[in-house]
């Protein structure tokens, strides 16, 4: 089978759900993927698009008020901050022991929700398929809210750690012992450089804070559940499933309206398919798309959307039970989604990339995703990987806006409009026979604008032509 696409062209209009402005402006480019291969579409996502049930966008950050910018992390180089550990131990404790934090901690996951909005996300509109208009996904029926983060990230984001007490002191006690070292003739440098390999080697890595299910030592039982989609055992969960989402949508987002049928067309519908290389050693999880569902004591109280891809695997949305946010399910979903990275690794070495959505440095409480570090952002000029800390360097010099974060690397060569695979009449040709052909009278040209947009691909898909 081959990857079938529609081109939509681009589509702007309703109100930023970040900036939350009067005048802003949301602009953006895509198209309707009937089916497409998870190569292409990994290719596709290294070109600043993502998808959205079957609706493939790409936000245009010269035009749009919130600029939007891909972001990844290779998995192998993650590091655990100090925040992420204490998730991870109160989850921890709440299995084995019970324990609940304390309120004003337990907000936390209200803090950060590490899967995405209307911008990352579409509409939960009743649609079933075929070729959908740019103006559906900018509907506000039934969307899902932009704001998917809570006022507590913001507040995290905006207020800068304080100095402890003794911050002075420590200084100046570290220069005496440099001098009394130095006075030693011990290698300062090289004295550092070997601390800080010891401390390397006694830093806990991710996968020491899962701990293995013990039914005499838990109190609970917290298992995740790799559901691949469309599957019997999706069909069979899908009630409870949808249960949580909307429950999520009511009381997260204040959205009353979700139905079932968008839920379904939102979540549930993916033009993504695989064919594994028969040659090749079998794998124990194919390539697609799934719902990661977390089930604590038998019950589903989170659900994580993803795709595994060759290259990576892309959070394209997570949910849960609001009953249940004391746990910062937010955060250690994205945590596990990781840790199961390194997991898909180790069967597939190329596939070591966590992608989550796309970074908004100009919406504060869209600033959470740069916590998991350390992480690169994809430059709009040559799709090319930077390491986040450069970026958000220049974007605060440029005004929070820049299409460039690496300006003197190349832009990639242009794709012939002549050598795109086009699909008139149920027939596969290049473009430059499509043209030649008699019964090809569609006078819209906007091949140009769909190869620059999908790039060498637009060689390998199917372009459905009039």
């Amino acid at each position: 089978m081959q990857s079938i696409v529609e081109y939509l062209g681009p589509s702007s209009g309703g109100r930023c759900g970040y900036c939350k402005e009067e005048e802003s402006t949301k602009s953006s480019i895509g198209i309707w993927a009937h089916r497409l291969t998870v190569q292409h579409y990994n290719d596709i996502l290294d070109r600043g698009m993502r998808r959205s049930g079957r609706y493939i966008y790409k936000p245009i950050i010269s035009e749009t008020c919130c600029p939007q910018y891909t972001i990844r992390l290779d998995v192998h180089k993650f590091n655990l901050s100090r925040t992420q550990k204490r998730v991870l131990r109160r989850m921890n404790d709440f299995l084995l022991y019970d324990i609940k934090p304390k309120k004003s901690e337990g907000e936390e996951d209200l803090e950060i929700r590490i899967k995405h909005t209307v911008s990352e996300s579409g509409t939960l509109g009743n649609n079933t398929g075929g070729s959908v208009a740019p103006s559906v996904w900018s509907s506000n029926s039934g969307a899902v809210k932009e704001d998917a983060t809570s006022g507590h990230d913001e507040i995290e984001n905006n207020t800068k750690p304080k100095r402890e007490p003794g911050h002075k002191k420590k200084i100046m006690r570290r220069k005496r012992a440099f001098e009394r070292m130095r006075a030693k003739a011990i290698d300062v440098e090289e004295f550092m450089k070997k601390r800080a390999e010891k401390e390397q080697s006694r830093r806990r890595t991710l996968e020491s804070f899962l701990l293995p299910y013990d039914e005499k030592k838990f109190k609970h039982r917290l298992e995740i559940r790799l559901v691949k989609l469309l599957s019997r055992e999706f069909e069979t969960t899908v009630d409870e499933s949808f249960a949580v989402f909307e429950k999520y949508q009511t009381i997260i987002h204040k959205d009353d309206h979700c139905s079932r049928r968008g839920y379904l067309n939102f979540l549930a519908n993916s033009p993504l398919f695989h064919e594994e290389d028969l040659s090749s050693s079998p794998k124990s999880v194919d390539l697609g798309s799934y719902h990661q569902q977390y089930v604590l004591d038998g019950r589903i109280i989170a659900v994580g959307v993803i795709d595994i891809l060759p290259r990576c695997l892309s959070a394209k949305y997570f949910y849960y039970d609001p009953e249940f946010s004391f746990l910062s399910l937010g955060t250690y979903a994205a945590l596990r989604e990781i840790a199961f990275t390194l997991e898909l690794a180790k069967e597939r070495p190329e596939l070591h990339f966590y992608y989550m959505g796309y970074y908004i440095d100009s919406c504060p409480k869209m600033r959470y995703k740069g916590r998991f570090r350390p992480s690169d952002l994809l430059c709009d000029h040559s799709f090319t990987w930077v390491p986040l800390d450069e970026c958000v360097r220049r974007l605060r010099a440029s005004g929070e806006k820049a299409i460039a974060f690496a300006p003197d690397r190349p832009a990639p060569e242009q794709v012939d409009v002549d050598s795109v695979c086009c699909l008139f009449k149920m027939c596969a040709m290049p473009y430059a026979v499509l043209k030649t052909h008699p019964e090809f009278t569609e006078k819209e040209d906007f091949m140009e604008e769909y190869a620059q947009l999908v790039g060498p691909i637009a060689k390998e898909i199917l372009l459905i032509r009039a």
